[in-house]
């Protein structure tokens, strides 16, 4: 899986959280033979957590950036596709330059029929297109 740059240092960041957890009771004697108040290790652990927490978030949201950067890559190309193909015969759309024959109803569901047979059906997902009357027909019972 590809993690970008705030991903990494997130987890870098959650590395250095859990390194000073770990190693809070050490800095404590450390700090006991300076001299130094003995709450400086309950402040090593607040800090720790703090940068766990915090590396965490940070590492989350990268993982977000990178998915949804996908996501609007793979749409992009889908509408650069759709685009391409609806361009046929003079830059209109294929539904545009057909005739409509007929418009009715198939069930409770709006139908229009073109010159060629095709035949297009409002459905639940949306508008589809069928080569015939019968296979729409035959898709929606």
């Amino acid at each position: 899986m590809y993690l970008n740059r705030l991903s990494w240092v997130g987890l870098m960041i959650v590395t250095l959280g859990w390194t000073m957890l770990l190693s809070a009771p050490r800095l404590g004697e450390l700090f006991a033979l300076w001299g130094h108040p003995m709450e400086a290790p309950s402040r090593f652990d607040m800090i720790a957590q703090i940068l766990i927490l915090s590396g965490f978030g940070a590492a989350i949201l990268g993982v977000l950036q990178t998915g949804f950067g996908a996501l609007n890559k793979f749409f992009e190309a889908v509408l650069a596709r759709t685009t391409q193909s609806s361009g046929k015969a003079g830059d209109q759309p294929l539904a545009r330059q057909r005739q409509i024959v007929e418009r009715g109803w198939v069930k409770d569901r709006a139908y229009v029929l073109f010159t060629d047979g095709a035949v297009e059906v409002e459905t639940m997902l949306g508008r589809r297109h069928f080569p015939s009357l019968q296979e729409a027909k035959e898709f929606i019972a």
